[in-house]
């Protein structure tokens, strides 16, 4: 490693912005360089009126998690912003965390509107390829240590149904990227497919301008709007049908729309990496291997991701993943040779996936992130991430019943407006919490 370490950092959404500014404050030695293919900080959240295609967001959106819950370590949301931030506020406030902590900052360069083609270990040092989208030049650059930071919603997950391609082909069902408001479903009888954060708030968009709308789901529940039903398992577009997994048919189905989620993708990774890291040679995958705390490369820690983790609070664990970053990055902590899998193979086991932490153990999961740093000296850093005490921890359990209080007043907002014919709109900031 030469004397003044060299960083890369992939993504200047919220993984990315936290990850530069921990480092900044914890490892000041080290010259970062950040890449950011989109012209403005901010990954998902940047979401401009006049270029919204294939951009991960939809015209309105609240969040799922309490601004106090949701916020960056010292950094709080403004008093204006309501208890649930709408997707403007959320933008807004990673603009001014970028301008506060990364913005003109004495050891980090940020390339925006810069594409990175490919990534790769050669001679001991990571290359990295990058393209100027303004200009198509591209520039190669040496790096001792990389962190990827580009998010997991680059690629669609839509599982594979019989006879689906057809209702694709004739513009008859959409993955929820390509959703924008509840205008598509007008007068429709659709069925939305998932019941996670995504699903939920689409049927509620839908709902006030559908004829029907149903919620397709492996967990059969209830809800106060759809009509819920099992997972599809098969569809028949020329007879506008779907069969369910209990036997069932839904008839004169118009749209279908599937909150399914999304593969971790990489398109600039090398091979190699590929197959070490995703198991595959594809540059997709719905999970990643040999990695340590979701975090490290094992078989080379100079390599990490941020905010792999699903079901998680994701602002202040990119700053917690950060700190534990600067340790390995830095020798004061050492990666081990076994990967999650091994280590943690019991617990592993029992999630529905390895990525998503349910339960409320992802406060485990930061509390075990924090014990590392602790007994590295982080409690000694100028940075300090949340930390994850019972007060925090109450609040995190709080959060899904806070929402569910929050569907409820959602509920009555939305008979009324489909009483009144009207689209989908969020409610008022006065009448927030």
């Amino acid at each position: 490693m030469c004397r003044t370490p060299r960083l890369a950092i992939i993504g200047a959404g919220p993984a990315g912005l936290s990850t530069a500014r921990v480092f900044l404050a914890n490892a000041s030695n080290f010259k970062i360089q950040m890449f950011e293919k989109d012209y403005t900080p901010g990954g998902l959240w940047h979401y401009p009126d006049s270029d919204r295609r294939n951009r991960v967001m939809y015209d309105k959106l609240e969040t799922n998690i309490s601004k106090h819950l949701m916020k960056f370590s010292g950094f709080p949301f403004s008093s204006k912003v309501p208890h649930f931030p709408w997707r403007q506020d959320v933008y807004g406030y990673l603009t001014d965390y970028y301008r506060t902590f990364i913005e003109n900052q004495r050891n980090i360069a940020v390339h925006l509107n810069t594409t990175v083609v490919s990534l790769s270990k050669v001679d001991g040092l990571w290359k990295i390829v990058s393209k100027n989208n303004a200009t198509g030049s591209e520039h190669s650059q040496e790096f001792d240590h990389v962190v990827v930071a580009n998010g997991h919603y680059g690629k669609s997950y839509v599982p594979n149904v019989p006879g689906l391609d057809a209702w694709f082909e004739n513009d008859a069902a959409i993955h929820s990227k390509n959703f924008v408001n509840g205008e598509i479903a007008r007068g429709k009888n659709v069925v939305v497919i998932g019941k996670g954060s995504s699903g939920s708030d689409i049927v509620n968009q839908v709902w006030t301008v559908a004829s029907k709308v149903y919620q397709s789901a492996s967990d059969a529940g209830e809800h106060e709007l759809a009509t819920v039903v099992p997972r599809i398992v098969s569809t028949d577009y020329a007879n506008r049908s779907v069969e369910l997994a209990d036997g069932r048919k839904l008839e004169n189905i118009d749209l279908l729309i599937y909150a399914t989620g999304y593969l971790f993708s990489f398109p600039f990774m090398e091979a190699s990496l590929c197959k070490d890291i995703l198991g595959t040679t594809h540059t997709y995958a719905k999970r990643l291997h040999n990695l340590w705390q979701q975090i490290f490369f094992v078989k080379d820690p100079s390599l990490a991701f941020s905010l792999l983790p699903g079901m998680i609070i994701p602002f202040p664990l990119g700053e917690l993943q950060a700190a534990l970053m600067v340790k390995v990055f830095t020798g004061k902590v050492k990666v081990p040779s076994q990967p999650d899998d091994v280590l943690y193979a019991d617990e592993i086991s029992k999630r529905r996936d390895y990525h998503q932490i349910s339960d409320f153990k992802d406060v485990d999961y930061y509390r075990e992130l924090q014990a590392i740093l602790d007994k590295a000296g982080g409690q000694n850093d100028p940075f300090k991430p949340v930390h994850w005490d019972d007060d925090y921890k109450v609040m995190r359990e709080n959060g899904p019943g806070d929402k569910a209080l929050r569907q409820k007043v959602l509920e009555t907002h939305l008979k009324k407006l489909k009483s009144q014919g009207k689209p989908y709109d969020l409610l008022e900031r006065s009448s927030q919490p």
